[in-house]
C-alpha cells in the first residue's frame, strides 16, 4: 500500500537576510553620518570665508570713506570736499560705489557726509541662494572753529640770548600764529601775546586804567642815560629846563619809557586783573651786566648795522643783544585779543629782550585776560578811540562756561623763576646806566624766588580748576631741571608739557600744539 505522505513547507534560505535582520543592522551608519557632518562643517567653513571676505572689502571701503571725509572737511582743505573725496574713492579703485557727498559749511565749521555702496559675490553661500553680500559704508567728519581765546605767553628774558634762541623763537612763535589764525578760524580766535622778562608790560593804556602811578619827570643829561622828551610818558613843567644833550633844542628827561605794574603779593590770589585802584610803576634798572653786549656773527665779529635796522658789511653801528629795563619798554608790551596775523608776527619779530625771569607776572596777566570779569576793560580797548582790540572781539572774554568757547595758555620759558629785585631808589641817578650786581648796596629784594614760585603754581592751580578749565600748554626750551620742573607742574597734563631744544625741535612744540588747537575730529 502505498502511503502519501504530507507536504512539508520549503525551508527559506540560510544565505538571505531576513527583513528583522535588516532591520538590526547597523552597519554604515556611522559613515553616512560623517559624511553628513563634513558637508556641514565645509558649509559652515564656507559662510565664514564669504563672511571673512565681506568684512575685509567692508573695512577697506570704510577706511577709505573716513579718510576721504576727514580729508575734505579740515578747513584748511582748498579743493571742493566733493572732489576730495571723490578722489580719494578714485585713487583706492572704489570711485564706481561712492553714492553721495554731503558738504556744509559755515563761517567757521565744515562737516562732510558721505556714503558708498558695493556688494560682494558669496563663493559658498550661494549653495543656499544668497548670491552676494551688502557691503554700506558712510561717513561724517566735522572741523568745528569754536570761540577760542589764547594768551601766548613767551620768555624774552637776557638768556634768549645764548644758543640762538631768540632767533629760533621768533619764526616757531610765528608758525604757530599762522596755523591758529588760518583761514576761518581767525574769525572767532583772538590771541593775547604776552612777552616777559623781569616783569610783564601791559602797556600805557591798561597802566593808567589799573590805576599806575608814574614815577615823576626829571631832567638828566643825555651822558647820563636822559632821553628825549619826546619819547618819554611824561614831560617836565612847561618852561622848565631839561637835559642837555647832542640837540641843543632837545630837553632830556629821566627815562620813563616802560609801564609794568608793582602788582601786590595778594593779587596772585586771584584769577582777575590787579584791582586795588593804585600801584606804583615799576622802575627803570637792570640787575645783570648784560645789556651792554653787541651782536656779533658766527665768526664773533661785531654785526654793524644802518639806521633801519638792516646788516651792512662795513659802516654803520653795533645793535646791543637787548633793551635796558627789567620791565619790557613799551615797544614789547602785551597785545590784547588780537587775530591779526600781521600785527602779532610784526611785534614777535621786533620784541627785544629784557632782564630777569618773572614768569609769575605773565601766568597772571594771561590768566586774567581770559577772565570774563576783563571785558569791561576789553570793551574801552575796541573802542575806536583807543584802537587796542578787534571790535569783533569787543565781549570777550567769554564766560568760562560757554560751550562755545575753548580758552588756552601757551606758555614758553628758558629760565627759571628768579628773585624780584629792585633799586632802593627807583629814580636814582645811575639806574638808566649802572647796574644794580655793582651797586649791591643799591638794590633790595622785594619778593624771594620761592615765593614767586609759590606764585606761579597759584596761578597755574586756579587756571585748571573745573570752574575754568583753561588749557594750558607749556614748553620748556633748553632748559633742563628747575625750570622744565616748574613747567611740568604748570601743564593741564604730561602730554601738554613740551622739551625743545634747537631751531627743529620749538618749531615742532609750537606747530604741534597750534594743531591740536585746531584739532579736526570725526564724529561718526
Amino acid at each position: 500500500m502505498t502511503r502519501i505522505s504530507p507536504e512539508k513547507p520549503e525551508e527559506q534560505s540560510t544565505s538571505a537576510p531576513s527583513m528583522a535582520q535588516f532591520a538590526r543592522e547597523e552597519d554604515g551608519v556611522v559613515t553616512i553620518f560623517t559624511i553628513f557632518i563634513l558637508l556641514m562643517m565645509l558649509m559652515v567653513a564656507g559662510i565664514g570665508v564669504d563672511l571673512m571676505q565681506n568684512e575685509m572689502r567692508r573695512t577697506s571701503l570704510q577706511n577709505t570713506m573716513d579718510r576721504a571725509v576727514l580729508a575734505a572737511a579740515d578747513l584748511d582743505q582748498t579743493l571742493p570736499p566733493t572732489a576730495v573725496v571723490e578722489d580719494y574713492f578714485d585713487k583706492a579703485g572704489l570711485g564706481e560705489y561712492l553714492t553721495s557727498v554731503v558738504p556744509a559749511q559755515g563761517l567757521n565749521y565744515r562737516t562732510v557726509t558721505a556714503e558708498a555702496f558695493m556688494r560682494t559675490n558669496t563663493q559658498f553661500m550661494s549653495i543656499l541662494g544668497v548670491d552676494s553680500l551688502p557691503v554700506p559704508a558712510s561717513s561724517s567728519a566735522i572741523e568745528d572753529v569754536p570761540n577760542v581765546e589764547i594768551s601766548l605767553v613767551l620768555d624774552i628774558s637776557g638768556s634768549m640770548r645764548f644758543s640762538n634762541r631768540m632767533k629760533n623763537l621768533r619764526p616757531a612763535a610765528k608758525n604757530f600764529v599762522d596755523i591758529v589764525l588760518l583761514g576761518p578760524a581767525a574769525n572767532t580766535t583772538s590771541i593775547n601775546l604776552i612777552p616777559y622778562a623781569g616783569q610783564t608790560n601791559p602797556g600805557t593804556f591798561m597802566f593808567n586804567r589799573l590805576g599806575g602811578v608814574r614815577y615823576p619827570a626829571q631832567a638828566l643829561d643825555e651822558d647820563d642815560g636822559g632821553i628825549n622828551e619826546a619819547f618819554n610818558n611824561n614831560t617836565i613843567p612847561e618852561g622848565e629846563a631839561g637835559g642837555t644833550g647832542d640837540d641843543a633844542g632837545v630837553r632830556y628827561v629821566y627815562p620813563n619809557v616802560s609801564s609794568c605794574l608793582e602788582i601786590d603779593n595778594s593779587d596772585f590770589l586771584d584769577d582777575e586783573l590787579p584791582g586795588d585802584g593804585t600801584y606804583d610803576q615799576t622802575a627803570h634798572f637792570m640787575n645783570w651786566k648784560i645789556a651792554s653786549e653787541i651782536v656779533t656773527d658766527e665768526n664773533g665779529d661785531p654785526v654793524q648795522f644802518d639806521e633801519d635796522g638792516n646788516v651792512v658789511e662795513s659802516g654803520g653801528v653795533t645793535r646791543s643783544v637787548m633793551d635796558w629795563g627789567w620791565c619790557p619798554q613799551d615797544q614789547t608790551s602785551i597785545i590784547y585779543a588780537s587775530n591779526s596775523a600781521t600785527e602779532l608776527k610784526t611785534r614777535i619779530d621786533t620784541m627785544r629782550m629784557h632782564d630777569g625771569t618773572g614768569t609769575h607776572y605773565a601766568m597772571k596777566w594771561a590768566l586774567a585776560l581770559l577772565n570774563p570779569t576783563s571785558q569791561p576793560d576789553f570793551e574801552q580797548m575796541a573802542k575806536p578811540a583807543n584802537g587796542l582790540v578787534p571790535p569783533q572781539f569787543s565781549d570777550r572774554p567769554l564766560p568760562f562756561n560757554d560751550p562755545e568757547t575753548v580758552k588756552y595758555i601757551v606758555l614758553m620759558t628758558d629760565g627759571q623763576i628768579t628773585e624780584q629785585l629792585r633799586p632802593k631808589e627807583t629814580m636814582h641817578a645811575l639806574n638808566p646806566t649802572s647796574h644794580l650786581t655793582s651797586r649791591k648796596t643799591d638794590r633790595k629784594t622785594t619778593t624771594s624766588k620761592s615765593t614767586n614760585v609759590a606764585s606761579f603754581k597759584a596761578q597755574c592751580d586756579l587756571a585748571k580748576t573745573s570752574a575754568r578749565n583753561v588749557v594750558i600748554y607749556t614748553i620748556a626750551f633748553e632748559a633742563p631741571g628747575t625750570p622744565e620742573a616748574q613747567m611740568q607742574y604748570c601743564a593741564s597734563s604730561d602730554s601738554h608739557f613740551f622739551r625743545a631744544s634747537g631751531k627743529d625741535e620749538i618749531d615742532a612744540a609750537f606747530s604741534t600744539i597750534a594743531r591740536q588747537i585746531n584739532e579736526l575730529r570725526l564724529t561718526q
